[in-house]
């Protein structure tokens, strides 16, 4: 009997533990966002187990999810507050979402006549990293290069590309190694193999950074016929007439690095787009995706820059080159509380990413977009301090660089620190401002 009841005791014990444990793990509310596959990786998750920043960040003050379902769905799941587009059947708030093309003007002002908006008062748009987009390849040419930088494990130099190949190869006027023309050499690469190319049948923001650099650089000459680039989320956007037979629809970053790893043992030459967290461990040493064992790692190529005549690695030092010299809209309360004005993307005050003068040429920002006001103090201390150890923190910036990827430029940081995580600079922007959030701003 005595025994019997040892065993209850036991049995109960391990039930209580477990209740405590699981309680430990859902400390605090749930904050939910998604969107950006670029990011996924950076930002990690809690399960299965605890990686990137949110593992870092824990449960102590709230319990964070990150979906990775493209920049085009997290943008409509914030902006309407419907937490379906990141997971179907899954209820709550959006808490916030990643994207790496900005929100366009009209989407904000669509945003702020919404009856989501008007709850949850201003709508605030920042730079969260600075991105490279690579050009990752399988059974592309041998390297004979002596001069082009290392992009890739075990490859001292790199297949080097121009603008005059990215429009070819991408529209589709391009389908040969053979009739690629090799910068260095300015004749065509050795190699006979049609080309596969790999894009994203999601609404993207790697795309819209990839075809914003298409738009501005390729021409009739350099382009298939019945091609225009449009900057947009959507690649197809680009080709009326459909896209060519040797192109392969893929969704998502973790997509289109499948399709490529089957591909690639297929012995198919081919060519895609992505962020470096998904290529290999040169560029990205400690992403979650290509660090496992036996994991492939893409070879990718280093691309020409057409103003100062320099080879670049898709590096973040060399996309973070490439922004250069902006300033954050932080002078003046009216200019900082325009969303648009917080990617760095073009305007009066900003250097144009889509061709840069230096640097890596297809790089560009992806953006955090949050709502001022939270129906929850817990969500908005947790938000708050989510973001202010992104920001600041040197243990999140290793995890950024380590994933391939630059913290935003220090007058950024600062002017993000000063106007939306304190109100140092009196602008009234800050994330739970209480002269904001009250009466009929409830919150999302």
């Amino acid at each position: 009997m005595k025994s019997s009841k040892r065993k209850i005791c036991q049995v109960l014990a391990l039930v209580i533990s477990g209740i405590g444990a699981s309680a430990a793990m859902a400390a605090g509310p749930l904050v939910q966002g998604g969107g950006s596959s670029l990011v996924a990786p950076t930002i990690g998750n809690l399960t299965p187990t605890a990686t990137g920043e949110i593992g870092l960040f824990g449960t102590s003050e709230a319990t964070f999810t990150y979906y990775s379902v493209g920049s085009g769905a997290g943008q409509n799941a914030f902006l309407g507050n419907q937490p379906t587009f990141l997971s179907p059947g899954l209820t709550g708030t959006v808490d916030f979402a990643n994207s790496d093309a900005a929100l366009s003007a009209s989407q904000v002002t669509a945003y702020n006549s919404s009856s989501v908006g008007s709850a949850s008062g201003p709508l605030i748009q920042i730079p969260y990293i600075v991105t490279p987009i690579t050009v990752p390849l399988v059974n592309g040419p041998a390297v004979t290069s002596t001069t082009t930088p290392q992009t890739t494990p075990g490859q001292t130099h790199s297949i080097a590309l121009n603008d005059n190949d990215l429009c070819g190869i991408y529209s589709g006027k391009i389908a040969n190694w053979n009739q690629v023309i090799n910068p260095e050499t300015t004749s065509a690469y050795a190699l006979s193999a049609p080309i596969s190319v790999v894009y994203r049948s999601d609404g993207s923001g790697t795309t819209e950074l990839l075809t914003r650099h298409l738009a501005a650089v390729c021409t009739t000459a350099n382009t298939a016929t019945g091609v225009t680039f449009v900057d947009s989320l959507t690649f197809t956007a680009s080709f009326p007439s459909g896209v060519p037979s040797n192109f392969v629809a893929a969704s998502g970053s973790g997509g289109v690095r499948t399709s490529l790893t089957t591909l690639s043992s297929a012995g198919t030459a081919a060519v895609a787009y992505l962020s470096p967290d998904y290529t290999n461990t040169f560029l990205a040493p400690s992403s979650t995706v290509v660090t496992p064992t036996g994991a492939l790692q893409l070879a990718v190529a280093s691309l020409v820059n057409a103003t100062n005549g320099l080879y670049y690695a898709p590096t973040y030092a060399n996309a973070t080159t490439a922004l250069g010299s902006v300033a954050s809209p932080g002078g003046s309360q009216t200019a900082a509380a325009n969303p648009v004005n917080w990617a760095p993307v073009s305007g009066p005050n900003y250097k144009s990413l889509a061709n840069p003068a230096s640097g890596y040429a297809v790089s560009g920002t992806s953006q955090i977009i949050l709502s001022q006001c939270y129906a929850s103090s817990a969500v908005t201390t947790a938000v708050h301090d989510f973001l202010n150890d992104h920001y600041t923190s040197a243990s999140f910036a290793s995890i950024v660089h380590g994933n391939g990827f630059d913290t935003v430029p220090s007058s950024y940081q600062t002017n993000i620190s000063n106007i939306f995580l304190s109100n140092a600079n009196g602008y009234n922007l800050d994330i739970g401002n209480t002269s904001v959030c009250t009466g009929t701003v409830t919150g999302r």
